[in-house]
């Protein structure tokens, strides 16, 4: 879907392990739903719900202890997110509708994760620095 290299980076590694990780595991999930592998897929939609609170917690973690000034518009964003993953999660588990999830990753989840880390994840590692 989205090559490593086309990622932004910022100026927290921190940051930029946990954005390639998570874009690898959304790379896997678009071609395990491409591929059509139902339990692949499953497996990948288990971790990345997990995978996204973990990542979305520990950046408000550090925002928090860096007292970062526009924490709640950032966390808001996540919490908009957690909420669009969540109802995808729901619909997958009753679907199994691969389509659905490879036009979420296309459509919403990698445009807004291009956005977020441009807007927000950029300024907040700046903020709290590497």
């Amino acid at each position: 879907m989205l090559e490593l290299r086309s990622l932004p980076k910022v100026a927290n590694e921190l940051f930029n392990a946990l954005h390639e990780d998570e874009l690898q595991l959304i790379n896997e999930l678009y071609l395990a739903c491409e591929k059509e592998d139902l339990a692949e897929a499953d497996r990948l939609m288990d971790l990345l719900l997990y995978d996204v609170e973990e990542h979305f917690s520990t950046e408000e973690e550090l925002m928090k202890e860096a007292d970062f000034f526009a924490y709640p518009m950032h966390k808001a964003e996540h919490d908009t997110m957690r909420g669009d993953l969540k109802a995808l999660y729901s619909n997958w588990k009753t679907s199994k509708d691969t389509p659905m999830v490879m036009d979420f990753i296309k459509d919403k989840l990698i445009p807004w994760l291009l956005l977020h880390i441009s807007r927000w994840d950029s300024v907040t590692a700046m903020h709290i620095g590497s």
